[in-house]
């Protein structure tokens, strides 16, 4: 037997993310909430013309791809880390702040579990309700132990697609501050929302207390670039990260990328506007078909339904996310990326087929 042969065995089904075209007859997939437009065209074209730079080191302080960053966030450059993926950062903040107890919501993205379980802290669950559509609110607070170091919030949340309201994070962040725990704040799904300005946290930076991250993978299309970035006031936190941090995580052409997607406006313009459009019409036809569609903020849907659809889609090349894995929820609930409206179609007729 090789050795890397039944690597992770335990554990991969808990950790299981989508987007595993590798082992399945993917045509059409679903599983994956990326940008339905792909990589923009002008990263693509920047990306072209400059592979000769690939060849070289990257600039090991990713200095102009924080400068655009930071001019786009209204940020100082000096906040800012880069890293490969928002993954990276959550591990970096961890092996940082080596946290004894911390405080997660359920169902929620299983990387958080994954790095604080990884550094043996002892985690407490906040569940959400599904009579309340999976929103967080101010009674998280009563969740979190004596002794608590750090939470974890996503907005919109993963895989619920609920944004987390803006007053209750700035309670939640004002009792960190009262009891020095470290608030992160996941927004790597945020970019999609139009209020995005007036829902980030970015602007509490101000805070020792506060790590917000985002990342290119979902907003631009560039999951497998890998290239994420948080903004922090704690200078003494971020040096930390930044110690820990491999010399060259942030690549020439996640660099490259970064940069141009950043100045592409007109492609976020018009993906904000195809969610939308394509929100309403696949929540409608779920809904139509006897499917609980929950509400949602993002660029995907939490459906729940007793019919097999991970199955039976599969069996038509078209892949999305079963959620029975996810802490929290059961068999039956299934998350189905926005896609474009040739691919959306392709997926209604094939449920429509199904049901």
């Amino acid at each position: 037997m090789d050795y890397l042969d039944g690597f992770l065995e335990e554990e991969e089904e808990v950790y299981r993310h989508g987007g595993d075209i590798y082992h399945n007859n993917v045509k059409y997939d679903f599983s994956v909430n990326t940008n339905p437009l792909g990589i923009s065209p002008l990263v693509k074209q920047k990306l072209y013309e400059n592979l000769d730079m690939f060849e070289k080191y990257p600039d090991i302080q990713y200095l102009k791809l924080r400068r655009v960053i930071a001019a786009k966030e209204n940020i100082p450059v000096g906040n800012i880390l880069c890293a490969n993926g928002a993954s990276e950062i959550f591990k970096l903040v961890t092996e940082a702040v080596k946290p004894k107890s911390a405080v997660i919501t359920a169902p929620a993205f299983s990387g958080y579990e994954y790095v604080l379980k990884a550094q043996g802290t002892k985690i407490e669950y906040y569940y959400l309700n599904e009579e309340k559509d999976f929103v967080a609110d101010t009674d998280i607070i009563d969740k979190i132990p004596p002794g608590c170091n750090i939470i974890f919030l996503c907005s919109p949340n993963n895989p619920s697609g609920r944004v987390i309201s803006k007053k209750v994070l700035l309670k939640v962040l004002s009792y960190c501050e009262s009891n020095n725990i470290y608030l992160v704040a996941d927004e790597c799904f945020l970019g999609f929302v139009p209020d995005y300005e007036a829902l980030s946290m970015k602007s509490e930076i101000k805070s020792n207390y506060l790590i917000v991250v985002n990342a290119f993978t979902k907003l631009y299309a560039m999951a497998g670039l890998r290239l994420g970035w948080c903004v922090c006031g704690n200078k003494g936190l971020l040096r930390a990260m930044r110690r820990l941090q491999p010399e060259w995580s942030v690549s020439v052409p996640a660099q490259i990328a970064g940069i141009y997607a950043l100045k592409d406006k007109d492609y976020i313009a018009r993906t904000r506007e195809l969610i939308a459009e394509e929100r309403i019409r696949m929540s409608e036809f779920f809904a139509s078909k006897g499917i609980k569609v929950f509400p949602s903020d993002a660029n995907f849907l939490l459906l729940k339904t007793e019919a097999d659809l991970y199955k039976k889609l599969l069996e038509k090349h078209i892949l999305i996310r079963k959620c029975s894995n996810f802490n929290g929820l059961e068999r039956g609930f299934y998350r189905i990326a926005i896609r474009s409206y040739k691919e959306n179609s392709i997926l209604i007729d094939a449920i429509g087929n199904i049901i």
